[in-house]
């Protein structure tokens, strides 16, 4: 009997821990082919791919979607439409021809109960496309999102600051993803900051988050959370030549 109660509790425990990787969030990507019709995907997924898109009726028409290129640093906001495919349900618009720029979005979803808790959820998400130091450092904070992951690069270092409304995020969690098993978890420090060393190859996801316990009422259901979360995708093309 003990045996099989340990073996339950066990499970449990496996349970609980592979939970928090099916959580979906905003994510952004571009698709240049056909180049000369590239466009910006934005899915609500576990990852920034094409999936059922069983929760996009939150954002559909409600989220806001912002394009900034070096030429175009301040647009004013735009709405995605719906793209179906088969199983496959997502969000896009069209990107301009510009081969620098930041793609920027924000969706409310709504309340969400996680157990007994009731937490009203709010994401973010951002692709950052540039070739030099100088475009990072022009098109890398977006100002007009209260929560916001800025990179910085110097050399092979990646430098990346985590601001709620401007300020900074201390002791929050980065989960950083990248191609051949690339992963690292780092909390950010006392000035909100995470640093790490530019992978060789390939893309780099990241993800955090703020919370704050401050009930409300949204639609007419009460909470006692909320929480933003964010998502940045930095492609493979963009690189730096130094300070």
């Amino acid at each position: 009997m003990n045996r099989i109660l340990s073996f339950g509790l066990l499970a449990f425990a496996w349970l609980c821990i592979a939970l928090p990787a099916n959580a979906h969030y905003l994510w952004i990507s571009v698709d240049r082919e056909p180049s000369e019709n590239a466009r910006t995907n934005i899915y609500f997924e576990e990852a920034p791919r094409p999936g059922d898109g069983s929760y996009l009726d939150h954002f559909l028409g409600k989220s806001d979607v912002w394009i900034r290129t070096l030429e175009n640093p301040d647009p004013a906001a735009i709405q995605a439409k719906e793209i179906n495919q088969g199983d496959h349900r997502w969000m896009r618009t069209e990107l301009p021809s510009a081969v620098q720029y930041s793609v920027d979005a924000y969706g409310k979803f709504g309340v969400y109960a996680y157990g007994q808790t009731k937490v009203l959820l709010h994401y973010y998400a951002r692709t950052l496309s540039v070739a030099s130091h100088d475009a990072m450092h022009e098109l890398g904070r977006a100002e007009q999102m209260d929560l916001d992951l800025v990179p910085h690069d110097e050399g092979e270092q990646f430098d990346f600051k985590l601001l709620w409304k401007g300020a900074p995020v201390a002791d929050r969690m980065v989960f950083v993803r990248g191609e051949n098993g690339f992963r690292k978890n780092v909390k950010t420090d006392a000035s909100g900051r995470i640093q790490l060393q530019r992978p060789p190859t390939g893309d780099l996801t990241l993800r955090s988050s703020v919370e704050f316990s401050t009930p409300g009422e949204e639609a007419g259901e009460r909470y006692e959370k909320i929480r933003h979360n964010i998502t940045l995708v930095l492609p493979q093309t963009t690189a730096a030549d130094g300070p």
